[in-house]
């Protein structure tokens, strides 16, 4: 058996070097020393207490030194800031107490930090102290909690196996699973793409039951040859079965118009919608039955079996969340048609649906009726309102070129468009953190700092990440932060990440409201020679190329999709293989696509063949990259279209639709990155730091639940 390979050596800097050195011989299994070094680093490096009482405390668990653990957890849960390691050392304290016999020292302990433990294990060492107390009732009922709710977790194992041994020893004491956790737990499998095991649960489960929950397990095991592509197994048993419960039944019908839809029965189709209609008018399943007819319909390009399918779904539940896209579809369809109504009904979508994903689409179209009525102070007006509102979408980009024209220039906005936009309940507009640190964001910017400067990335980018999650402040800061890190070891892909994860809405934040580094980390163009060289060598616009990068791959050369698509720009190996024989490349395989010039080599050479055979419409080419050839030809036919933007509403893909904007828009984006000596970027204007709020901590919640 060969020898396991030693920790990697760290690097030594400062007091801080100290914890490097512990964690190296605790990972080493030295725990004697790991204990001596980290002991040694708590005094030296008191910024870094927390880190090194951790290691203290694992250290001396594996010597079974209980009462130190606990005391180096307490250190642990004092310290300021707040330590990442507060839910950890909170259930290794446990686990110790555990092990030195004392449950109920562990239940005082768990009750205190059960918020900070993660789950599933929190609950199950909740359950194995109060199994260790005696109060075996309890036990089992978290135990179950960890079964039924976690399903997929190593710890549901262990649950299992534990829950065997209370029912013995409880017999009729044994407290009965609730009904709502089994379907749960079936529910939870269905959620990991795991029907197989689901429809099991709820074969198991169904003789338990009674009445509506009865009702519900016995659809889903139906639902379950359908999530199984067992379409036709799934219709037969749905159309057979009868239930009472009025919910049970919606679901049962929502799902035969799936089944019947993929098995191209279209009669039975409008029957089961009628008869949803008929019987469960206001249920949601109902709501889920119409979106899905008509967006299949819509692929289908069949507008008189749509349109009525989106005008029910807006009539009858008008305050869903989902009835914004119905509602838009009807608009957007009215525009394309020159209908007389357009007008109203896109006024209608901006002011019903103000924080819908297509309000930032109605501004635009209505912005466009009213240019082709040669209203320009009105369009002047919708496209002031998109700058302001949505300065970073596709459709801003469109519209910052349509604000060049002489005529929109020379019109002022029309008061009464004005007034009618201010009338709309737009949703508050997002506060974006300060980049300048306060006192909080500085001290873990300082412990990040220590760590990484002694090889201890990991703990580096963890300190940040648990301020971005847990300190409500200055999350686009630790974003920042982590995205330098991360190009500091070469990782610009996953320093983009690192803005897309703790900085979700930076898509939204105007330019000048962040560095100019912060956005050359959010849209990284790695590979740059490559990228430059093969696109010029296709004629090509390089940061239309990288943007296209960004969308496919995120920059990971190595990438490889479910669908087996290929490194920066997902080729297919078939496809690598064709177009590799038109470069005279020999020997070729698929490994060669997961080297960063020669995927780009094939892929701007495809890209380019697919812009030439479009007449060099960007956006076909696009289309037919995400969705393939065949089908992009297909949506072109459902013209004529005035503009691309007409085209691009009518894919009836929601993930292409999308996957157009994002990379013309990313596009754009790098241009003003890149194309110059220096961005072509608003003036970053900081904001001040927060101000620290004294005495302010993160306060653990006592868990109510337990007695």
């Amino acid at each position: 058996m060969a020898a396991q390979a030693a920790p990697p050596k760290p690097r030594v800097v400062g007091a801080a070097g100290l914890i490097a050195i512990a964690q190296r011989e605790l990972d080493a299994g030295n725990f004697g020393p790991a204990a001596e070094y980290a002991g040694s680093a708590s005094s030296k490096a008191p910024i870094l207490d927390d880190y090194a009482q951790f290691i203290r405390a694992q250290a001396e668990y594996k010597l079974q030194n209980y009462g130190e653990v606990a005391n180096s957890a307490a250190r642990v849960f004092s310290h300021d800031p707040v330590s990442p390691f507060v839910g950890a050392a909170a259930a290794l304290a446990v686990r110790a107490e555990l092990d030195n016999n004392s449950a109920k020292n562990g239940l005082d302990l768990i009750r205190k930090y059960y918020e900070r433990i993660p789950q599933p294990q929190a609950d199950l060492l909740l359950a194995q102290c109060f199994a260790g107390t005696g109060d075996l009732a309890q036990s089992a009922e978290y135990f179950q909690r960890v079964y039924y709710q976690y399903p997929s977790a190593k710890e549901a194992t262990d649950a299992a196996n534990a829950l065997v041994d209370l029912k013995q020893r409880l017999g009729d004491a044994y407290p009965p699973p609730m009904a709502s956790a089994m379907i749960q737990r079936a529910q939870k499998l269905f959620d990991s793409k795991n029907a197989a095991a689901a429809k099991i649960e709820l074969a198991a489960a169904i003789p338990q039951l009674g009445g509506a929950d009865r009702d519900l397990a016995r659809v889903r095991l139906g639902v379950a040859d359908y999530l199984s592509n067992n379409e036709r197994d799934a219709f037969e048993y749905l159309s057979a079965l009868k239930v009472d419960d009025p919910e049970a039944d919606a679901e049962r019908l929502s799902y035969l118009i799936r089944c019947a839809r993929k098995l191209n029965h279209h009669a039975e189709v409008k029957l089961f919608l009628n008869q949803l209609e008929q019987q469960h008018v206001n249920s949601l399943w109902r709501l889920d039955a119409l979106i899905f007819t008509a967006d299949q319909s819509r692929i289908d390009h069949d507008t008189a079996g749509y349109i009525p399918l989106y005008r029910a779904c807006q009539a009858t539940f008008p305050r869903e969340r989902r009835a914004a896209w119905c509602d838009w579809q009807v608009a957007f369809e009215s525009y394309r048609a020159d209908a007389a109504d357009s007008s109203d009904l896109l006024r209608r979508d901006i002011q019903e649906y103000p924080d819908s994903e297509q309000v930032n689409d109605a501004l635009y179209f209505l912005g466009r009726l009213y240019e082709r009525k040669n209203e320009l102070a009105s369009a002047r007006a919708c496209y002031n309102e998109m700058i302001a509102r949505f300065p970073n979408t596709y459709y801003a980009v469109v519209v910052r070129e349509r604000l060049k024209d002489p005529g929109m220039q020379a019109s002022d906005p029309s008061p009464a468009l004005v007034q009618f936009l201010q009338s709309v309940a737009w949703p508050a507009r997002p506060e974006f953190p300060s980049f300048v640190p306060g006192k909080l964001a500085g001290i873990r910017i300082e412990r990040s700092h220590l760590l990484n400067v002694t090889g201890l990335t990991d703990l580096a980018e963890g300190e940040l990440k648990f301020g971005a999650r847990n300190d409500g402040e200055q999350q686009n800061l630790y974003a920042f932060e982590l995205a330098k890190l991360a190009a500091g070891r070469d990782a610009p892909d996953q320093a983009m990440r690192y803005i897309k994860i703790y900085a979700p809405g930076y898509i939204y934040m105007p330019l000048d409201q962040a560095p100019p580094e912060f956005w050359k980390y959010a849209f990284p163009i790695p590979f740059r020679t490559s990228i430059e060289q093969r696109s010029r060598d296709q004629s090509l616009d390089p940061f239309l190329v990288a943007a296209l990068i960004r969308q496919e791959s995120e920059f990971n050369v190595k990438v490889i999709s479910h669908a087996n698509a290929y490194g920066l720009m997902q080729l297919l190996p078939t496809t690598g293989k064709q177009l590799a024989y038109h470069f005279g490349i020999k020997r070729f395989n698929s490994a060669q696509l997961l080297t960063a010039d020669r995927n780009v080599q094939l892929g701007t050479f495809y890209f380019h063949n697919l812009l030439n055979s479009y007449g060099g419409q960007v956006e076909y080419a696009l289309a037919s990259y995400n969705a393939g050839p065949s089908r992009a030809n297909l949506w072109r036919t459902w013209g004529p279209f005035r503009e691309p933007c007409e085209f691009i509403e009518s894919v009836p893909f929601h993930e292409t639709r999308g996957y157009i904007q994002v990379v013309l828009r990313n596009a754009d984006v790098y241009r003003r990155l890149y194309a110059g000596s220096k961005p072509d970027l608003p003036v970053y204007r900081p904001k001040p730091a927060p101000k620290h709020k004294q005495g302010k901590r993160t306060k653990h919640k006592s868990h109510r639940r337990a007695v």
